[in-house]
């Protein structure tokens, strides 16, 4: 490496530099891409927890469709004139939980990318079971306080956002003995119950795809960047070669003609004395270093040698 040229140093350390750069180019964008599928989940989450917030402030909501889950059944008879020979109107109740998880449903048998549940480690419904990484998630949520994290599985991203029970939850999780007949019939006793407001409710889990890294690196870094890169060390390279390889050639030439008694030409004779370029201050240098060994040369030859004692 030391007795390489400085092209090849230039490369060398170019190529190093290049190296670091992507280096840091891909730790950025993997940041940057993290943080956006978090803030995407973070998104869903928000929607979900809005949903359930809207059932709750009626209690229930209640819809005509049975599609046999549901709390409770309200039969409604019209009346009034007009209305005699109409039958009556079935309606079905639904809680925030139910409704959240059927929307939920709904979702995941769209074309969405992104898919979501509700799920909790003392749960209700065995189908919100969850599964290892949310009963992961749902004993560190608890054990570190989190409010919400995110962590990159294979090519999913896997998010989860701490829900807590709210005064108006205890009615059907609280104490199981105050529990309405309606969810003790259709869920029984044993899970979802000894709650307390405040308490950890469970977790709203999010699913997105997540594409590999490098081939969203690939994406964003594609030919037009890598010719520019490209342009970029040619423009670098003929600077190296015409602002500092070829000057120090010249001079190095010209000491080799100097060194044997030949007449040099430097070409200094454009340069400003006031010159910022190191190179120019370097040429004017040898200049003056020439000039004045080619006086003492002379001065030297004038004199001759003088006879020893200092006597003439």
């Amino acid at each position: 490496m030391k007795r390489a040229s400085i092209l090849v140093r230039f490369g060398l350390v170019f190529l190093l530099s290049l190296a670091l750069v992507g280096a840091a180019y891909y730790l950025v964008l993997r940041n940057v891409y993290h943080a956006s599928l978090h803030s995407e989940a973070r998104t869903i989450s928000e929607n979900v927890i809005s949903f359930g917030t809207w059932v709750s402030q009626y209690g229930r909501v209640w819809v005509k469709d049975n599609n046999a889950s549901y709390l409770g059944e309200m039969t409604v008879t019209e009346v009034g004139e007009g209305t005699a020979d109409k039958p009556p109107v079935h309606f079905y109740s639904k809680n925030p939980a139910l409704a959240q998880r059927e929307f939920s449903e709904v979702v995941a048998k769209s074309a969405a990318p992104a898919k979501f549940r509700m799920t909790s480690d003392n749960f209700m419904n065995p189908v919100n079971k969850p599964d290892p990484f949310e009963a992961a998630a749902l004993e560190r949520v608890k054990k570190e306080k989190l409010g919400e994290f995110g962590v990159v599985e294979g090519q999913v991203f896997r998010y989860v956002r701490t829900l807590y029970h709210q005064p108006s939850c205890i009615t059907c999780h609280g104490d199981v003995a105050n529990a309405p007949a309606d969810v003790i019939k259709r869920y029984g006793s044993e899970g979802g119950f000894g709650f307390k407001a405040g308490d950890v409710a469970g977790v709203i889990s999010v699913t997105l795809p997540a594409k590999p890294l490098m081939a969203t690196a690939l994406e964003v870094f594609g030919p037009v960047e890598i010719g520019l890169v490209t342009l970029a060390f040619l423009l670098s390279y003929l600077f190296i070669q015409y602002s500092v390889i070829r000057p120090i050639q010249r001079l190095t030439a010209a000491a080799d003609r100097i060194s044997i008694g030949k007449e040099a030409n430097l070409s200094d004779e454009n340069i400003p004395s006031s010159t910022r370029n190191e190179m120019h201050q370097l040429a004017l240098a040898f200049t003056r270093l020439r000039t004045s060994m080619q006086l003492a040369i002379q001065r030297m030859k004038a004199g001759g040698p003088k006879p020893p004692g200092g006597q003439s």
